[in-house]
């Protein structure tokens, strides 16, 4: 797709180093990346940034074909317009050779579209909706956790008790009425249904300033654990809140989402009703199962002088360097190859990375299709340090209730 010529050396690291509207065209491979860095959801683009930067840092120190791949940064502000928009620069304007990134699962829906359109190689990494995969696009990959994949291996297990999760009697489900809060809470509902664990359903507004009215309700029905799928500073409100009206310590809160509990903003908004919350994640320095985890993690320490706490940073440093492999291999074939060319290199591709060997699902029709779940943790927060309580045999403590 193009020609490989010297990537000016300053660039090497940076995002966004060309002028805005200048084509990467003819200065080497580029990966374009599109995710929130303004909007509620911000510090997940800041998180997303650090890992790019990462893995740059990566590239250049491998040298060849590598160092000659760019990143191109687009905001989509979490909004499925923008999203729209920042894609299809991406895609006609800067040329890019394959796209990245994405957390609104919403946002994803609107990019996936463009993808085929363009024929432009996607892969999704934080955006959990099953419906993205759905449609088994050729052009779209996901190498990040689905809806059905986190609730099967983490949320239901957890609630009911497997892999030393908690046996909870009366489970309240708290979700926002996005595409992916609707999506996860209607397959939690699904799965405590099997495991026979009561629950209630309980819909709101992430926008709203305030959830009074909703957690009087769920007060009343005495809840040992609060499930929350709220992807914004309102699960910071949910939090405060429940600890105002004395929903909370009563039952614990679930955090469907992760990067929330994560955001620096957290403690300064919940104070000490953040106290026991528990959240999802995928990564806690704690649990580091291979080299390359290792790695990470000290590469991140060196560069930014503290330990990752938001997963996202890890997953975005994943999806360069994977991409970046498949980049390789398909310009190992041919130095200009087509959107079709790199789909069949990513399809090919296994990718020893912090999580594991990434490798995609090649089969059509199945849920597996272009698909790759990365394995997922429960934290908790206690003493305002983050303890790994699930699953058991990677667990750092026990629950505090």
């Amino acid at each position: 797709m193009k020609k490989i010529v010297s990537l000016v050396s300053v660039c090497l690291g940076l995002i966004n180093c060309f002028p805005l509207g200048e084509s990467l065209a003819a200065t080497g491979y580029s990966i374009g990346f599109v995710g929130p860095k303004t909007g509620s959801a911000a510090a997940t683009g800041a998180a997303f940034q650090e890992g790019i930067e990462l893995a740059l840092d990566v590239l250049k120190e491998k040298g060849g074909v590598y160092s000659k791949i760019s990143v191109i940064a687009e905001d989509t502000a979490g909004v499925p317009e923008k999203a729209a928009a920042a894609f299809e620069k991406l895609a006609t304007k800067e040329r890019v050779n394959m796209i990245v990134g994405e957390s609104h699962s919403s946002c994803a829906l609107a990019e996936i579209e463009l993808a085929e359109r363009y024929q432009v190689p996607f892969m999704v990494i934080e955006a959990w909706a099953d419906a993205i995969m759905e449609k088994k696009y050729p052009m779209v990959f996901r190498e990040g956790p689905s809806n059905s994949s986190v609730v099967s291996n983490a949320i239901a297990p957890f609630i009911s008790a497997k892999e030393g999760g908690q046996k909870f009697k009366n489970v309240v489900i708290v979700a926002e009425n996005s595409d992916w809060g609707k999506g996860i809470s209607a397959l939690t509902a699904k799965a405590l249904d099997a495991a026979k664990v009561p629950y209630s359903l309980v819909q709101i507004d992430a926008k709203a300033k305030d959830f009074y009215n909703e957690l009087n309700q769920i007060k009343e029905k005495n809840p040992d654990l609060i499930v929350a799928f709220i992807y914004s500073f309102g699960l910071h409100t949910l939090i405060a809140q429940a600890a105002e009206i004395g929903v909370t310590p009563g039952a614990l809160i679930l955090d469907g989402a992760g990067p929330p509990s994560l955001w620096p903003e957290y403690w300064s908004n919940v104070k000490a009703a953040g106290e026991k919350e528990l959240h999802l994640t995928s990564m806690h320095e704690s649990v580091q199962p291979n080299a390359e985890a290792k790695l990470f993690f000290s590469r991140y320490q060196k560069k930014f002088g503290k330990a990752p706490s938001d997963y996202k940073s890890r997953s975005s440093y994943i999806a360069i360097l994977l991409a970046a492999e498949a980049i390789a291999a398909a310009a190992k074939k041919k130095p200009e190859f087509s959107g079709v060319d790199l789909v069949q290199a990513l399809e090919n591709v296994k990718f020893k990375g912090p999580t594991g060997t990434v490798q995609f699902g090649t089969k059509k029709g199945t849920p597996e299709y272009h698909q790759w779940n990365p394995p997922m943790l429960i934290g908790q927060w206690q003493n305002q340090k983050q303890i790994i309580v699930y699953p058991k045999k990677l667990a750092r403590g026990s629950i505090m209730r």
